[in-house]
């Protein structure tokens, strides 16, 4: 059986050889060149004679889809939004006037808007504690602030965002410069994908189901603080400068409101964007997104940029891909792995670091972090 096996191989031999030189099968000579041509892959010229080696080497980009999970980015998006708002201190503004609603701090009597903050008073048991939603967005984003105890935050969060957005509109500005571009698509691409990675890893487990919670709270809280008799009780016309009023009387000082709205949905807009484009990205090899017509994505990166106060000099420099070392796309399943001494720190990293562009490490430029 052996030695049939052989002898087809060096029968494909001799025929693609026989092709290579053009031989037909009316040949006059066929015959001969037939011979010549089996006597040289027996064991002839070694130079002549036709490789006895099959390579097929696998692509090791199929079925990679797991890599980026749609779903999972899609809910890091909302977390993403809700932490921005959380800044904005629109959910403590929330309990405030719930808490002055309950002693009869504000003049208002029964109607839509009592009842908006009568039920939300009432569900306050069901709803994550602020200590519960900024763990949330440790594990998110490596944003966390003041006794927040999150072991693991996400800490190359805030250094592929930025090296993702800089890419972006590194690349953009330089498509119509007379310049040689500093960047390629491919370079955008890969920034893009090491980021999709990195949120879609930290959009499993409780990231979908707060997501949802999250972004209904918004919506309600939103609702509740835009009744006409809620507004008229706090001398203002609209939810935004509530927020700004009682923060500033009651909860040491208002948050700039566009920027953090800005922050909110620009950034959860591009994630977004990642998620739309999970199938292509979760591909390394692919080369399937022209930056220069994501236009959409584009106005986003710059609006997060330009109200985070982010200058050119700092987009360029953090505009180039990085290799990275490690890029799990399934959690850890313990802590094993991390010495005592570093879990003994984890919980302090990034402390106060939620808003903006404050997260970013090692960004000395004054102007940065600032609208």
């Amino acid at each position: 059986m052996n030695h049939s096996v052989i002898f087809t191989q060096q029968l494909a031999d001799v025929v693609r050889k026989l092709r290579e030189q053009g031989v037909r099968d009316d040949d006059p000579q066929l015959q001969n060149k037939f011979l010549n041509t089996f006597a040289m892959v027996l064991g002839g010229s070694v130079v002549q004679r036709a490789a006895q080696i099959s390579i097929d080497l696998p692509n090791l980009d199929d079925n990679v889809q797991a890599d980026i999970v749609k779903d999972n980015v899609l809910a890091i998006s909302a977390l993403y939004f809700t932490a921005q708002l959380e800044e904005l201190k629109l959910f403590a503004v929330a309990d405030k006037v719930a808490e002055q609603f309950e002693i009869s701090a504000i003049p208002m009597s029964r109607g839509a808007g009592g009842e908006a903050i009568y039920r939300f008073m009432r569900d306050a048991v069901n709803r994550f504690t602020e200590s519960e939603r900024r763990g949330i967005y440790a594990r998110a984003f490596g944003f966390a602030q003041g006794s927040v105890d999150e072991p693991m935050p996400n800490r190359e969060f805030a250094d592929l965002w930025i090296r993702f957005l800089s890419a972006v509109s590194v690349f953009n500005r330089e498509q119509n410069a007379y310049i040689r571009q500093s960047l390629t698509a491919q370079q955008v691409f890969k920034n893009a994908r090491d980021l999709a990675v990195n949120v879609s890893l930290h959009g499993y487990g409780i990231a979908h189901f707060a997501a949802v919670e999250l972004q209904e709270l918004v919506k309600s809280v939103l609702k509740m603080l835009s009744y006409p008799e809620v507004l008229s009780a706090y001398g203002v016309n609209d939810p935004w400068q509530l927020v700004e009023r009682v923060s500033g009387l009651y909860l040491g000082g208002s948050v700039n409101s566009v920027r953090q709205r800005t922050l909110a949905q620009a950034g959860a807009a591009i994630i977004q964007w990642l998620a739309a484009k999970q199938h292509v990205l979760a591909n390394p090899t692919a080369v399937g997104i022209d930056f220069t017509q994501e236009t959409q994505l584009g106005s986003n990166v710059e609006r997060w940029l330009a109200v985070t106060g982010t200058d050119d000099q700092s987009t360029e420099r953090y505009a180039e891909p990085i290799s990275v070392a490690q890029q799990p796309t399934i959690p850890n399943l313990s802590l094993a792995g991390v010495p005592d001494a570093l879990q003994s720190i984890l919980p302090r990293m990034n402390n106060g670091q939620l808003a903006g562009l404050g997260q970013i490490p090692n960004l000395a430029t004054p102007s940065l972090g600032k609208a």
